[in-house]
């Protein structure tokens, strides 16, 4: 490994490298975004989409209630499988319980006879999310499942001529009518095997102007609304984690589950900033070889503000790199001075190579 590539490989280890994709970001106002307040936001989407005028008055009123229960279930749910002790483990931040999830559960549990294997078990492992979603009731249970497309899907349902027969994932099992209704321009044979997607797509092509009503840009809507609130309750968990676990232990199982349900690791980091945290540089660090980005703004002391309307000052990361200590003795962790005399040595093995390449051309010389 040649100079330049230790140098490229110390940067994207130590700060991360920048990636093309959308950060959330903190509006130039320098407005706060309440984590609570944006739950409250998706619970008045979830009304406005999925629960306004498709159920009794009585279901418009329990089941925006219910979201935000399943909502907060599963933040339950998180902490209950990584408790504060085991995310101190994981990511130092405070001092730490001498105790282990995993003796609790298994090796301690009196359920379980003395040589049982069961208490080889990781607790993590265990209470893993396929078995959390699982044991959700289904009127829970349902939010995670893909969206389910109608069997039949009419052009124009107040003359229920043209229609698509669907399969449950959006694809055109049969067309019926359309070479008719189009006058051979698009064929009722060619649609089968599309996604109904790709027959709207091709009806602007074609030129061919959808009925207003039609039920295809209906089922897709549903579709897209369907995908969209399962993120959103995902990212509302994420909201929940942080607000729930505080200023050290909320960010840092935030990240975690960000990681693994794939949300956006920005916002975890974004409300982390605690100056008085002295595992603050090592989970920026974590941050950083995750993916994340150094030029991220995030809010000086969410957690300490006296109201929900106050204004915080804002940070980005690589201004904390350069100044945020990793504890009273050394500026930087552990992992740092190790990736620094990596970098030494691989300048100092480069300039020995040069040394030595010299001296050859000088015998031959």
């Amino acid at each position: 490994m040649n100079i330049k590539d230790e140098l490229l490989k110390f940067r994207t280890k130590i700060a991360g490298i920048d990636k093309e994709r959308s950060s959330y970001k903190i509006d130039s106002s320098n407005t706060l975004i309440d984590l609570d307040d944006k739950v409250d936001a998706f619970i008045r989407w979830y009304y406005e989409n999925s629960v306004k005028g498709e159920y009794t008055d009585i279901g418009e009123y329990r089941l925006p209630i219910e979201m935000k229960n399943l909502i907060e279930k599963i933040a339950v749910w998180y902490e209950l499988r990584y408790p504060d002790y085991e995310i101190n483990k994981l990511m130092y931040c405070c001092g730490q319980e001498e105790i282990s999830i995993n003796d609790i559960m298994f090796k301690e549990n009196d359920v379980f006879s003395e040589n049982t294997d069961i208490k080889k078990l990781d607790w993590s492992d265990f209470y893993n999310t396929n078995v959390f979603i699982k044991s959700l009731p289904w009127d829970e249970r349902r939010y995670f499942v893909e969206p389910k497309y109608n069997d039949i899907v009419y052009l124009n349902p107040n003359y229920g001529g043209v229609h698509f027969h669907l399969t449950k994932n959006g694809f055109v099992e049969m067309s019926e009518g359309m070479t008719i209704y189009t006058k051979s321009i698009i064929k009722d044979e060619e649609l089968q095997g599309k996604h109904i997607r790709e027959v709207i797509d091709l009806f602007r092509k074609k030129g061919i102007e959808l009925p207003e009503n039609n039920e295809l840009e209906k089922t897709i809507k549903y579709a897209d609304n369907w995908i969209y609130q399962k993120e959103e309750i995902l990212n509302c968990v994420m909201y929940r984690i942080i607000e729930r676990g505080g200023n050290r232990i909320g960010p840092r199982r935030a990240f975690l589950f960000a990681k693994e349900f794939g949300r956006n690791i920005d916002i975890p980091m974004m409300y982390a900033v605690d100056y008085s945290d002295p595992g603050l540089r090592l989970f920026m660090n974590e941050y950083l070889k995750a993916g994340g980005s150094k030029n991220l703004k995030c809010y000086v002391g969410y957690f300490f503000r006296t109201n929900k309307t106050k204004k915080l000052d804002t940070i980005s990361v690589q201004d904390l790199i350069l100044t945020q200590n990793n504890d009273a003795v050394s500026f930087y962790t552990s992992e740092e001075h190790e990736l620094h005399q990596m970098l030494a040595n691989a300048i100092a093995n480069h300039v020995k190579q040069e040394e030595v390449k010299k001296l050859r051309l000088q015998r031959k010389n």
